[in-house]
């Protein structure tokens, strides 16, 4: 917050603290029943946006397994969430909030959430997760060998911004040290058949 006692009072990061503190107090639920956002602005073909990934609210309401109790178990959010899917398929909503004011929806400054009196969030498509089982170890050791981006997207949704150029190569000198350690080769998948069973995803495919 302080740069190690080596910014002045006014710089200090207090928009980034304020920030950190009010998402402390969002409490612990099921994956299925969280929201989330693009860290910062992306491209939206010739407009700015930020994206948000939303429960569907008819497949949220018959979630069981709601709260999240983080100390009763050694790991809590992947048994809830391969429960829920091995009984019932599920669908979040991919929302877009379009930026019409530059001085109030900033780009650079991802502390500032933007207004959604100035642009509501508009449903665009669906992310839809069939009923299916998740459980197998093979599973986890598939998606540790991947890597996790968000440039991992055309030109026409590039991401927008200072944070988001600095996570490009973060995330990528994070990927090669992980590799590096776990003695993974750093290899992408050409295509989902490579990462998931075909069998178990015949018939199973997303829509928008």
């Amino acid at each position: 917050m302080t740069g190690k006692g080596t910014l002045d009072q006014d710089d200090w990061a207090w928009d980034e603290l304020l920030a950190f503190l009010s998402l402390s107090k969002i409490p612990p639920v099921n994956l299925l029943l969280s929201s989330y956002w693009t860290m910062g602005a992306v491209r939206h073909g010739d407009y700015i946006a930020k994206v948000r990934i939303a429960p569907d609210p008819v497949f949220a309401e018959a979630v069981v397994r709601r709260a999240i109790a983080p100390a009763s178990a050694p790991e809590v959010y992947r048994p809830a969430l391969v429960a829920e899917l091995q009984e019932r398929s599920y669908a979040f909503d991919i929302q877009v909030q379009l930026c019409t004011d530059l001085e109030r929806m900033p780009v650079e400054d991802t502390t500032v959430e933007w207004p959604e009196q100035l642009s509501p969030f508009v449903t665009v498509a669906k992310l839809r997760l069939p009923q299916q089982d998740i459980s197998s170890p093979e599973n986890l050791e598939k998606v540790d060998a991947l890597s996790f981006t968000p440039w991992r997207v055309t030109a026409e949704h590039a991401p927008l911004g200072n944070v988001m150029r600095l996570r490009k190569e973060v995330y990528r000198q994070s990927s090669i040290e992980r590799h590096k350690l776990n003695q993974q080769p750093r290899t992408e998948p050409r295509s989902a058949d490579e990462v998931l069973d075909p069998a178990r995803r015949r018939g199973h495919a997303g829509g928008a």
